[in-house]
């Protein structure tokens, strides 16, 4: 009886560890090669100015500098996002995101922060793809084309 006691104390003990483990989290990647992560059930909110990206989570504030963030990934929660490759160019003007050397046929998908697919259209100018920024709310978004990741903000 004592052996089932305690196998059952220890299972009830090694179960918040492996809860936390799962716990989805968002994982700041520095310049400096360290991390920062962040905890999504505790509803972070993220702001992006022009040098700045703030964190505000339950009365704290983080500031980050955007040339500090390498990149944004996520831990715990499967995504349809991979890594940020500088390769891909791009330009944001206020109201479309313009992708050279990329056409309206490649495999296009646009992301919000939470890793949630948004259902956009694009236009072919020339060699170019142009993404209307019209129906997407301000904030951060990552694009996959044929594979590829990049970020972008909407002003």
């Amino acid at each position: 009886m004592k052996k089932i006691l305690f196998v059952l104390l220890m299972v009830a003990l090694a179960q918040p560890a492996a809860m936390k483990a799962q716990t989805p989290t968002l994982v700041l990647h520095h310049a400096d090669g360290k991390t920062s992560e962040v905890e999504l059930y505790t509803m972070p909110r993220i702001q992006m100015t022009a040098d700045k990206m703030i964190v505000t989570l339950q009365g704290s504030r983080q500031e980050f500098s955007k040339t500090d963030v390498l990149r944004i990934t996520y831990k715990g929660i499967a995504t349809g996002i991979s890594i940020v490759k500088p390769e891909t160019r791009y330009r944001v003007d206020e109201d479309r995101v313009t992708f050279y050397g990329i056409s309206a046929v490649d495999r296009i998908s646009v992301y919000n922060p939470g890793g949630v697919q948004i259902p956009v259209r694009l236009t072919a100018d020339g060699t170019n793809a142009v993404l209307s920024l019209a129906q997407l709310p301000k904030g951060v978004y990552l694009v996959s084309i044929n594979g590829r990741t990049l970020k972008f903000i909407r002003p």
